[in-house]
């Protein structure tokens, strides 16, 4: 629990800091809402004229933008984009640290088994991924309510966090992985954001072009239907234990690698 706690203390700013960046986004979001409804032009009219790839690559076509669901479906992607660099950058780091710190000498050399502080950090993360989860709820429930009348939206909105969650820990579990591999704090973390950039095109390309849709299936952008979790109110099962088994496995792979290497201190 000391561990637990003591990460959680240690990465409370960066913590904080991801979040007003995620507040910021949905905020700019909404007023960008705001914008076009105020606007007086006809958007679908406008947006009717863009190629279909294009507007399926961003998820405009199978919604009405000028209602603030179908709006907010839109921007879901940007907020996905976030949470995953920010889970899997987390991941990363906190496997990692201790080396670049000069700390693993301290830490590991207390009677304490290394299972005991991997699992420690662990689960470190998960409140940390669910805490930036929690306040993205928040805000998109609140921003929401302002431009609909007071209904939040708060079922559908839930929904997605659930969804996004699951994304979250796919790439916590990712980065915990490359931190174990490449030890290198910098390394990792760069190679962390360079898959999650990596991965977030793929899901764009996939829809762009017919010829490439196969690779959606080796993108985790493309897990979930923002539309499908929000208006048909379903999350999809076979992704959902995809996503978890992934994370399983990265988690394990990443202790075994870990617990055998020898730590620089």
């Amino acid at each position: 629990m000391n561990i637990i706690l003591r990460e959680l203390r240690a990465n409370m700013k960066s913590l904080i800091i991801w979040s007003f960046a995620q507040m910021f986004i949905i905020l700019a979001g909404m007023m960008k809402y705001v914008g076009f409804s105020k606007s007086g032009v006809d958007i679908n009219s406008m947006l009717a004229g863009y190629p279909e790839g294009l507007m399926k690559a961003f998820g405009i076509s199978a919604v009405d933008i000028t209602k603030v669901d179908g709006f907010y479906t839109v921007f879901f992607l940007y907020f996905m984009l976030l949470a995953a660099i920010h889970a899997v950058m987390f991941g990363a780091v906190i496997v990692s640290k201790e080396e670049r710190d000069h700390s693993a000498d301290f830490l590991f050399s207390k009677p304490v088994k290394r299972i005991k502080v991997v699992f420690s950090k662990f689960i470190a993360g998960i409140f940390n991924i669910l805490i930036f989860n929690l306040v993205t709820l928040l805000t998109s429930v609140v921003m929401i309510a302002q431009n609909n009348n007071g209904d939040g939206l708060i079922g559908q909105v839930t929904l997605l966090m659930v969804a996004l969650f699951f994304i979250q820990l796919f790439f916590l579990t990712l980065g915990f992985l490359l931190g174990a591999v490449l030890k290198n704090t910098k390394l990792a973390t760069s190679a962390a954001t360079g898959i999650v950039l990596g991965t977030f095109f793929i899901s764009i390309l996939t829809d762009l072009s017919d010829k490439v849709s196969f690779l959606k299936y080796v993108t985790p952008f493309k897990a979930y239907s923002s539309v499908t979790v929000m208006f048909d109110h379903q999350i999809a099962v076979f992704p959902t234990l995809t996503l978890i088994i992934c994370s399983a496995i990265f988690i394990v792979l990443g202790y075994k690698k870990f617990y055998s290497r020898d730590l620089n201190t």
